[in-house]
């Protein structure tokens, strides 16, 4: 340990800290010495700051970082030279940023090479056991830009390996960062032959990459099939996902046959990455939603059948995806980018502490994703770091989508590189987030929030604004919205039915907009219905669930649906169920059986929607032109789409008045409020919480 410390914030400036119990006279001059060179420190301010004294110092000459450096003072005491401020400077990230995406193991039979980025380390080794257990220690050598890399001659297959790092005077232990296989609890990363992974052999499902033509539903992969309401072979596993066959204890659809029955296009996973909160070898012992990132590129071992075999995990959540293109169901996947579970564990600050993650003007870590580690997705490493695992995800697994968590957090930049080199693979790939306006060291012009939407284009926003009015205040539980009585956000929900993008209510565009009222986050709506109409039967909670959902569905937007919400998935009033255990998450498909009539319902209402192009119309003109919507007084919606093909009139009705509507001329009422119909009216009575649907072929 030296007598002071000393920090190295810039090219040309270090900031040095002398303890009062060193020494409390001023120190006359410093002076580095490393790399066969000795290089006077000049002293330009100094401050006393409690019990230490802080200088600033200029130099004349240029430091490598990855070698040793001592700082010596007048009376000839040390300090080992730190990494700090320097890696946030903007030459930093010009100069040590690297291009290339081979950073991670790179197996072939007869030779493996291994690369990590590091500039700051000033020696890596790489720790490297055998199929036997039999480890060996072998230094990295250091190329440029960073770059720590080792090439060994032979097979390497299944070998697992870490790295060490020697860091600020510190030496540590870590898995690869850009590691793709691992074992069990994120111990150590696994060298693969990527010829062993699973083949995918169906192609993804037609979609026209037009968001509004997306139905996504949202799901869990242990809670899908973990209850004993359906007998999976593998409860809570990939492997169950999509087995087939399943069914419910009376004999209707489960699991994958289910939702290809149900007719939605997009299957958003919560986290499949490998996250932190469970323990992958004891898998009963805890429970999580996943929004812990532990390894981003490497598949969630709890969900793997040998979370410690390096193919298994990769195979089984491979297959998986593979089925659901045979369903003919398209795969989002929910990604984390704005914090990590612990970063003191997490190999970031291991190897180049202070650059990974977002810090204050006193130089404290920010935390505004309550993880206190944000990530500063604006360095240029950390932006290639997410895009080049987006990517990877995209063409190894055929992800056809990408949900972000607190992508509010995430600067622009970033967000719509992204998005360039996706429609550059595949432009049928849909991208949305979570736009919240939060407050973070960027400034708000800088950031992904929903209210930046202009600067987003071709990315989606949770639009929470349809929850809160449809649905009712997501924290004040007993504060009801549309679908639940009120009358109390009637222009509201006006814009909300019309896509959001009227007068610019929210968004520029309706394909931005995506519509919920239900999610993993909060309570579910039948349990938030249950608390906030206290008094009111089962069945009309149901009644106003429907009402709800078809209010999702028919508007104009991007609908998304939680698992469970079309058979009113309870979580026993659980508002935040993220570490809760099985009995609160999991999907419970006796709920089928007692709901069959209202999944029909919704089954109905979601092909209605992918036949007629009225309901998913893209541009804000088109709304304009093809739609106009009234409520009346007693919160009754009538809602007109016409264009040169079809008229349609939908009324979304929240009461028990008794309204007739009459109509110019003979309508199909090809929904009836509890099913398809092919009745011929000029006129209907409508006395009940429920959805219409009516149709006249336009004449020309």
């Amino acid at each position: 340990m030296g007598k002071f410390y000393s920090y190295l914030d810039d090219f040309n400036q270090i900031t040095i800290i002398v303890p009062k119990r060193y020494r409390e006279d001023y120190s006359q001059y410093f002076k580095a010495i490393g790399n066969d060179e000795e290089i006077d420190l000049e002293i330009i301010s100094s401050e006393l700051i409690g019990e230490e004294r802080k200088y600033i110092t200029r130099f004349d000459g240029y430091i490598l970082l990855n070698h040793t450096y001592f700082i010596y003072d007048d009376l000839n005491g040390t300090s080992e030279l730190f990494t700090g401020k320097i890696v946030r400077t903007e030459l930093f990230d010009d100069i040590y940023y690297y291009e290339q995406s081979d950073l991670g193991s790179s197996y072939r039979r007869d030779r493996t090479k291994f690369k990590v980025w590091t500039p700051t380390a000033k020696c890596m080794k790489l720790e490297l056991t055998d199929k036997l257990g039999d480890t060996e220690i072998i230094d990295m050598e250091y190329d440029n830009q960073g770059v720590w890399y080792l090439r060994l001659l032979g097979d390497y297959e299944g070998f697992k390996y870490r790295y060490i790092s020697h860091v600020n005077g510190k030496e540590h232990f870590l898995t690869d960062p850009y590691g793709r296989s691992s074992s069990a609890n994120a111990e150590y990363s696994y060298v693969i032959d990527t010829s062993k992974l699973f083949k995918m052999k169906h192609q993804r499902p037609r979609f026209s990459g037009i968001m509004t033509d997306a139905v996504i539903y949202e799901s869990h992969v242990r809670d899908f099939t973990i209850s004993d309401s359906i007998n999976a072979s593998f409860p809570g596993k990939y492997k169950s996902f999509t087995e087939e066959n399943l069914k419910t204890k009376q004999g209707n659809l489960a699991g994958v046959d289910y939702l290809s029955d149900l007719g939605v296009t997009h299957i958003q996973l919560q986290p499949i990455f490998d996250f932190a909160g469970v323990d992958e070898n004891n898998p009963d012992k805890l429970y999580n939603w996943g929004y812990n990132p532990e390894q981003f590129n490497v598949p969630e071992g709890w969900f793997s059948t040998n979370p410690n075999d390096p193919y298994t995990r990769i195979n089984e959540l491979k297959e998986l995806i593979d089925n659901l293109h045979k369903h003919n169901i398209r795969v989002v996947m929910d990604v984390v980018f704005n914090h990590v579970f612990n970063i003191d564990l997490f190999p970031f600050e291991k190897i180049i502490p202070g650059y990974a993650y977002r810090f204050d003007k006193q130089g404290l870590l920010t935390n505004s994703s309550g993880c206190d580690s944000d990530i500063a997705t604006e360095r240029r490493m950390i932006r290639k770091f997410i895009v080049d695992s987006v990517m990877y995800w995209a063409k190894e697994y055929k992800i056809d989508g990408f949900r972000f968590d607190l992508m509010g957090l995430i600067d622009i930049k970033t967000m719509n590189t992204l998005r360039q080199k996706l429609d550059r693979f595949r432009s049928d790939i849909i991208v949305y987030g979570e736009g919240w306006k939060m407050p973070t060291s960027l400034s708000y012009e800088k950031t992904a929030h929903m209210f930046n939407n202009n600067l987003l284009f071709n990315i989606g926003h949770f639009n929470d604004k349809t929850r809160e009015s449809i649905k009712g205040a997501t924290f004040d539980i007993s504060h009801p919205g549309y679908a639940l009585g009120s009358l109390a956000k009637l222009d509201c929900v006006k814009n909300i039915v019309q896509g959001s993008s009227q007068n610019r209510f929210l968004f520029r565009y309706p394909t931005q907009s995506i519509n919920y009222v239900e999610c993993h986050d909060n309570h579910t709506f039948f349990d938030k219905a249950s608390k906030a109409l206290k008094t009111a039967p089962i069945e009309e909670i149901k009644k106003r669930q429907r009402l709800a959902t078809s209010i999702i569905l028919l508007s104009q937007g991007v609908p998304f649906l939680h698992s469970g919400q079309e058979f009113y998935r309870t979580k026993n009033g659980a508002e935040n169920s993220y570490k809760s255990n099985d009995s609160i998450n999991k999907l419970d498909w006796n709920l089928v059986d007692e709901n069959i009539k209202d999944i029909e319902y919704i089954k109905e209402l979601i092909r209605i929607r992918k036949k007629y192009d009225l309901f998913r119309l893209t541009a804000p003109s088109k709304i304009r032109d093809y739609i106009t919507l009234s409520i009346n007084e007693h919160g009754t919606i009538l809602y007109k789409l016409q264009d040169g093909e079809n008229n349609l009139i939908v009324i979304f009705k929240n009461n028990y008045v008794e309204e007739i509507f009459d109509f110019e001329s003979r309508y199909t009422l090809i929904f009836d409020g509890e099913e398809r119909s092919r009745k011929i009216v000029t006129k209907v009575l409508v006395k009940d919480i429920t959805t219409y649907i009516l149709k006249r072929k336009q004449v020309s």
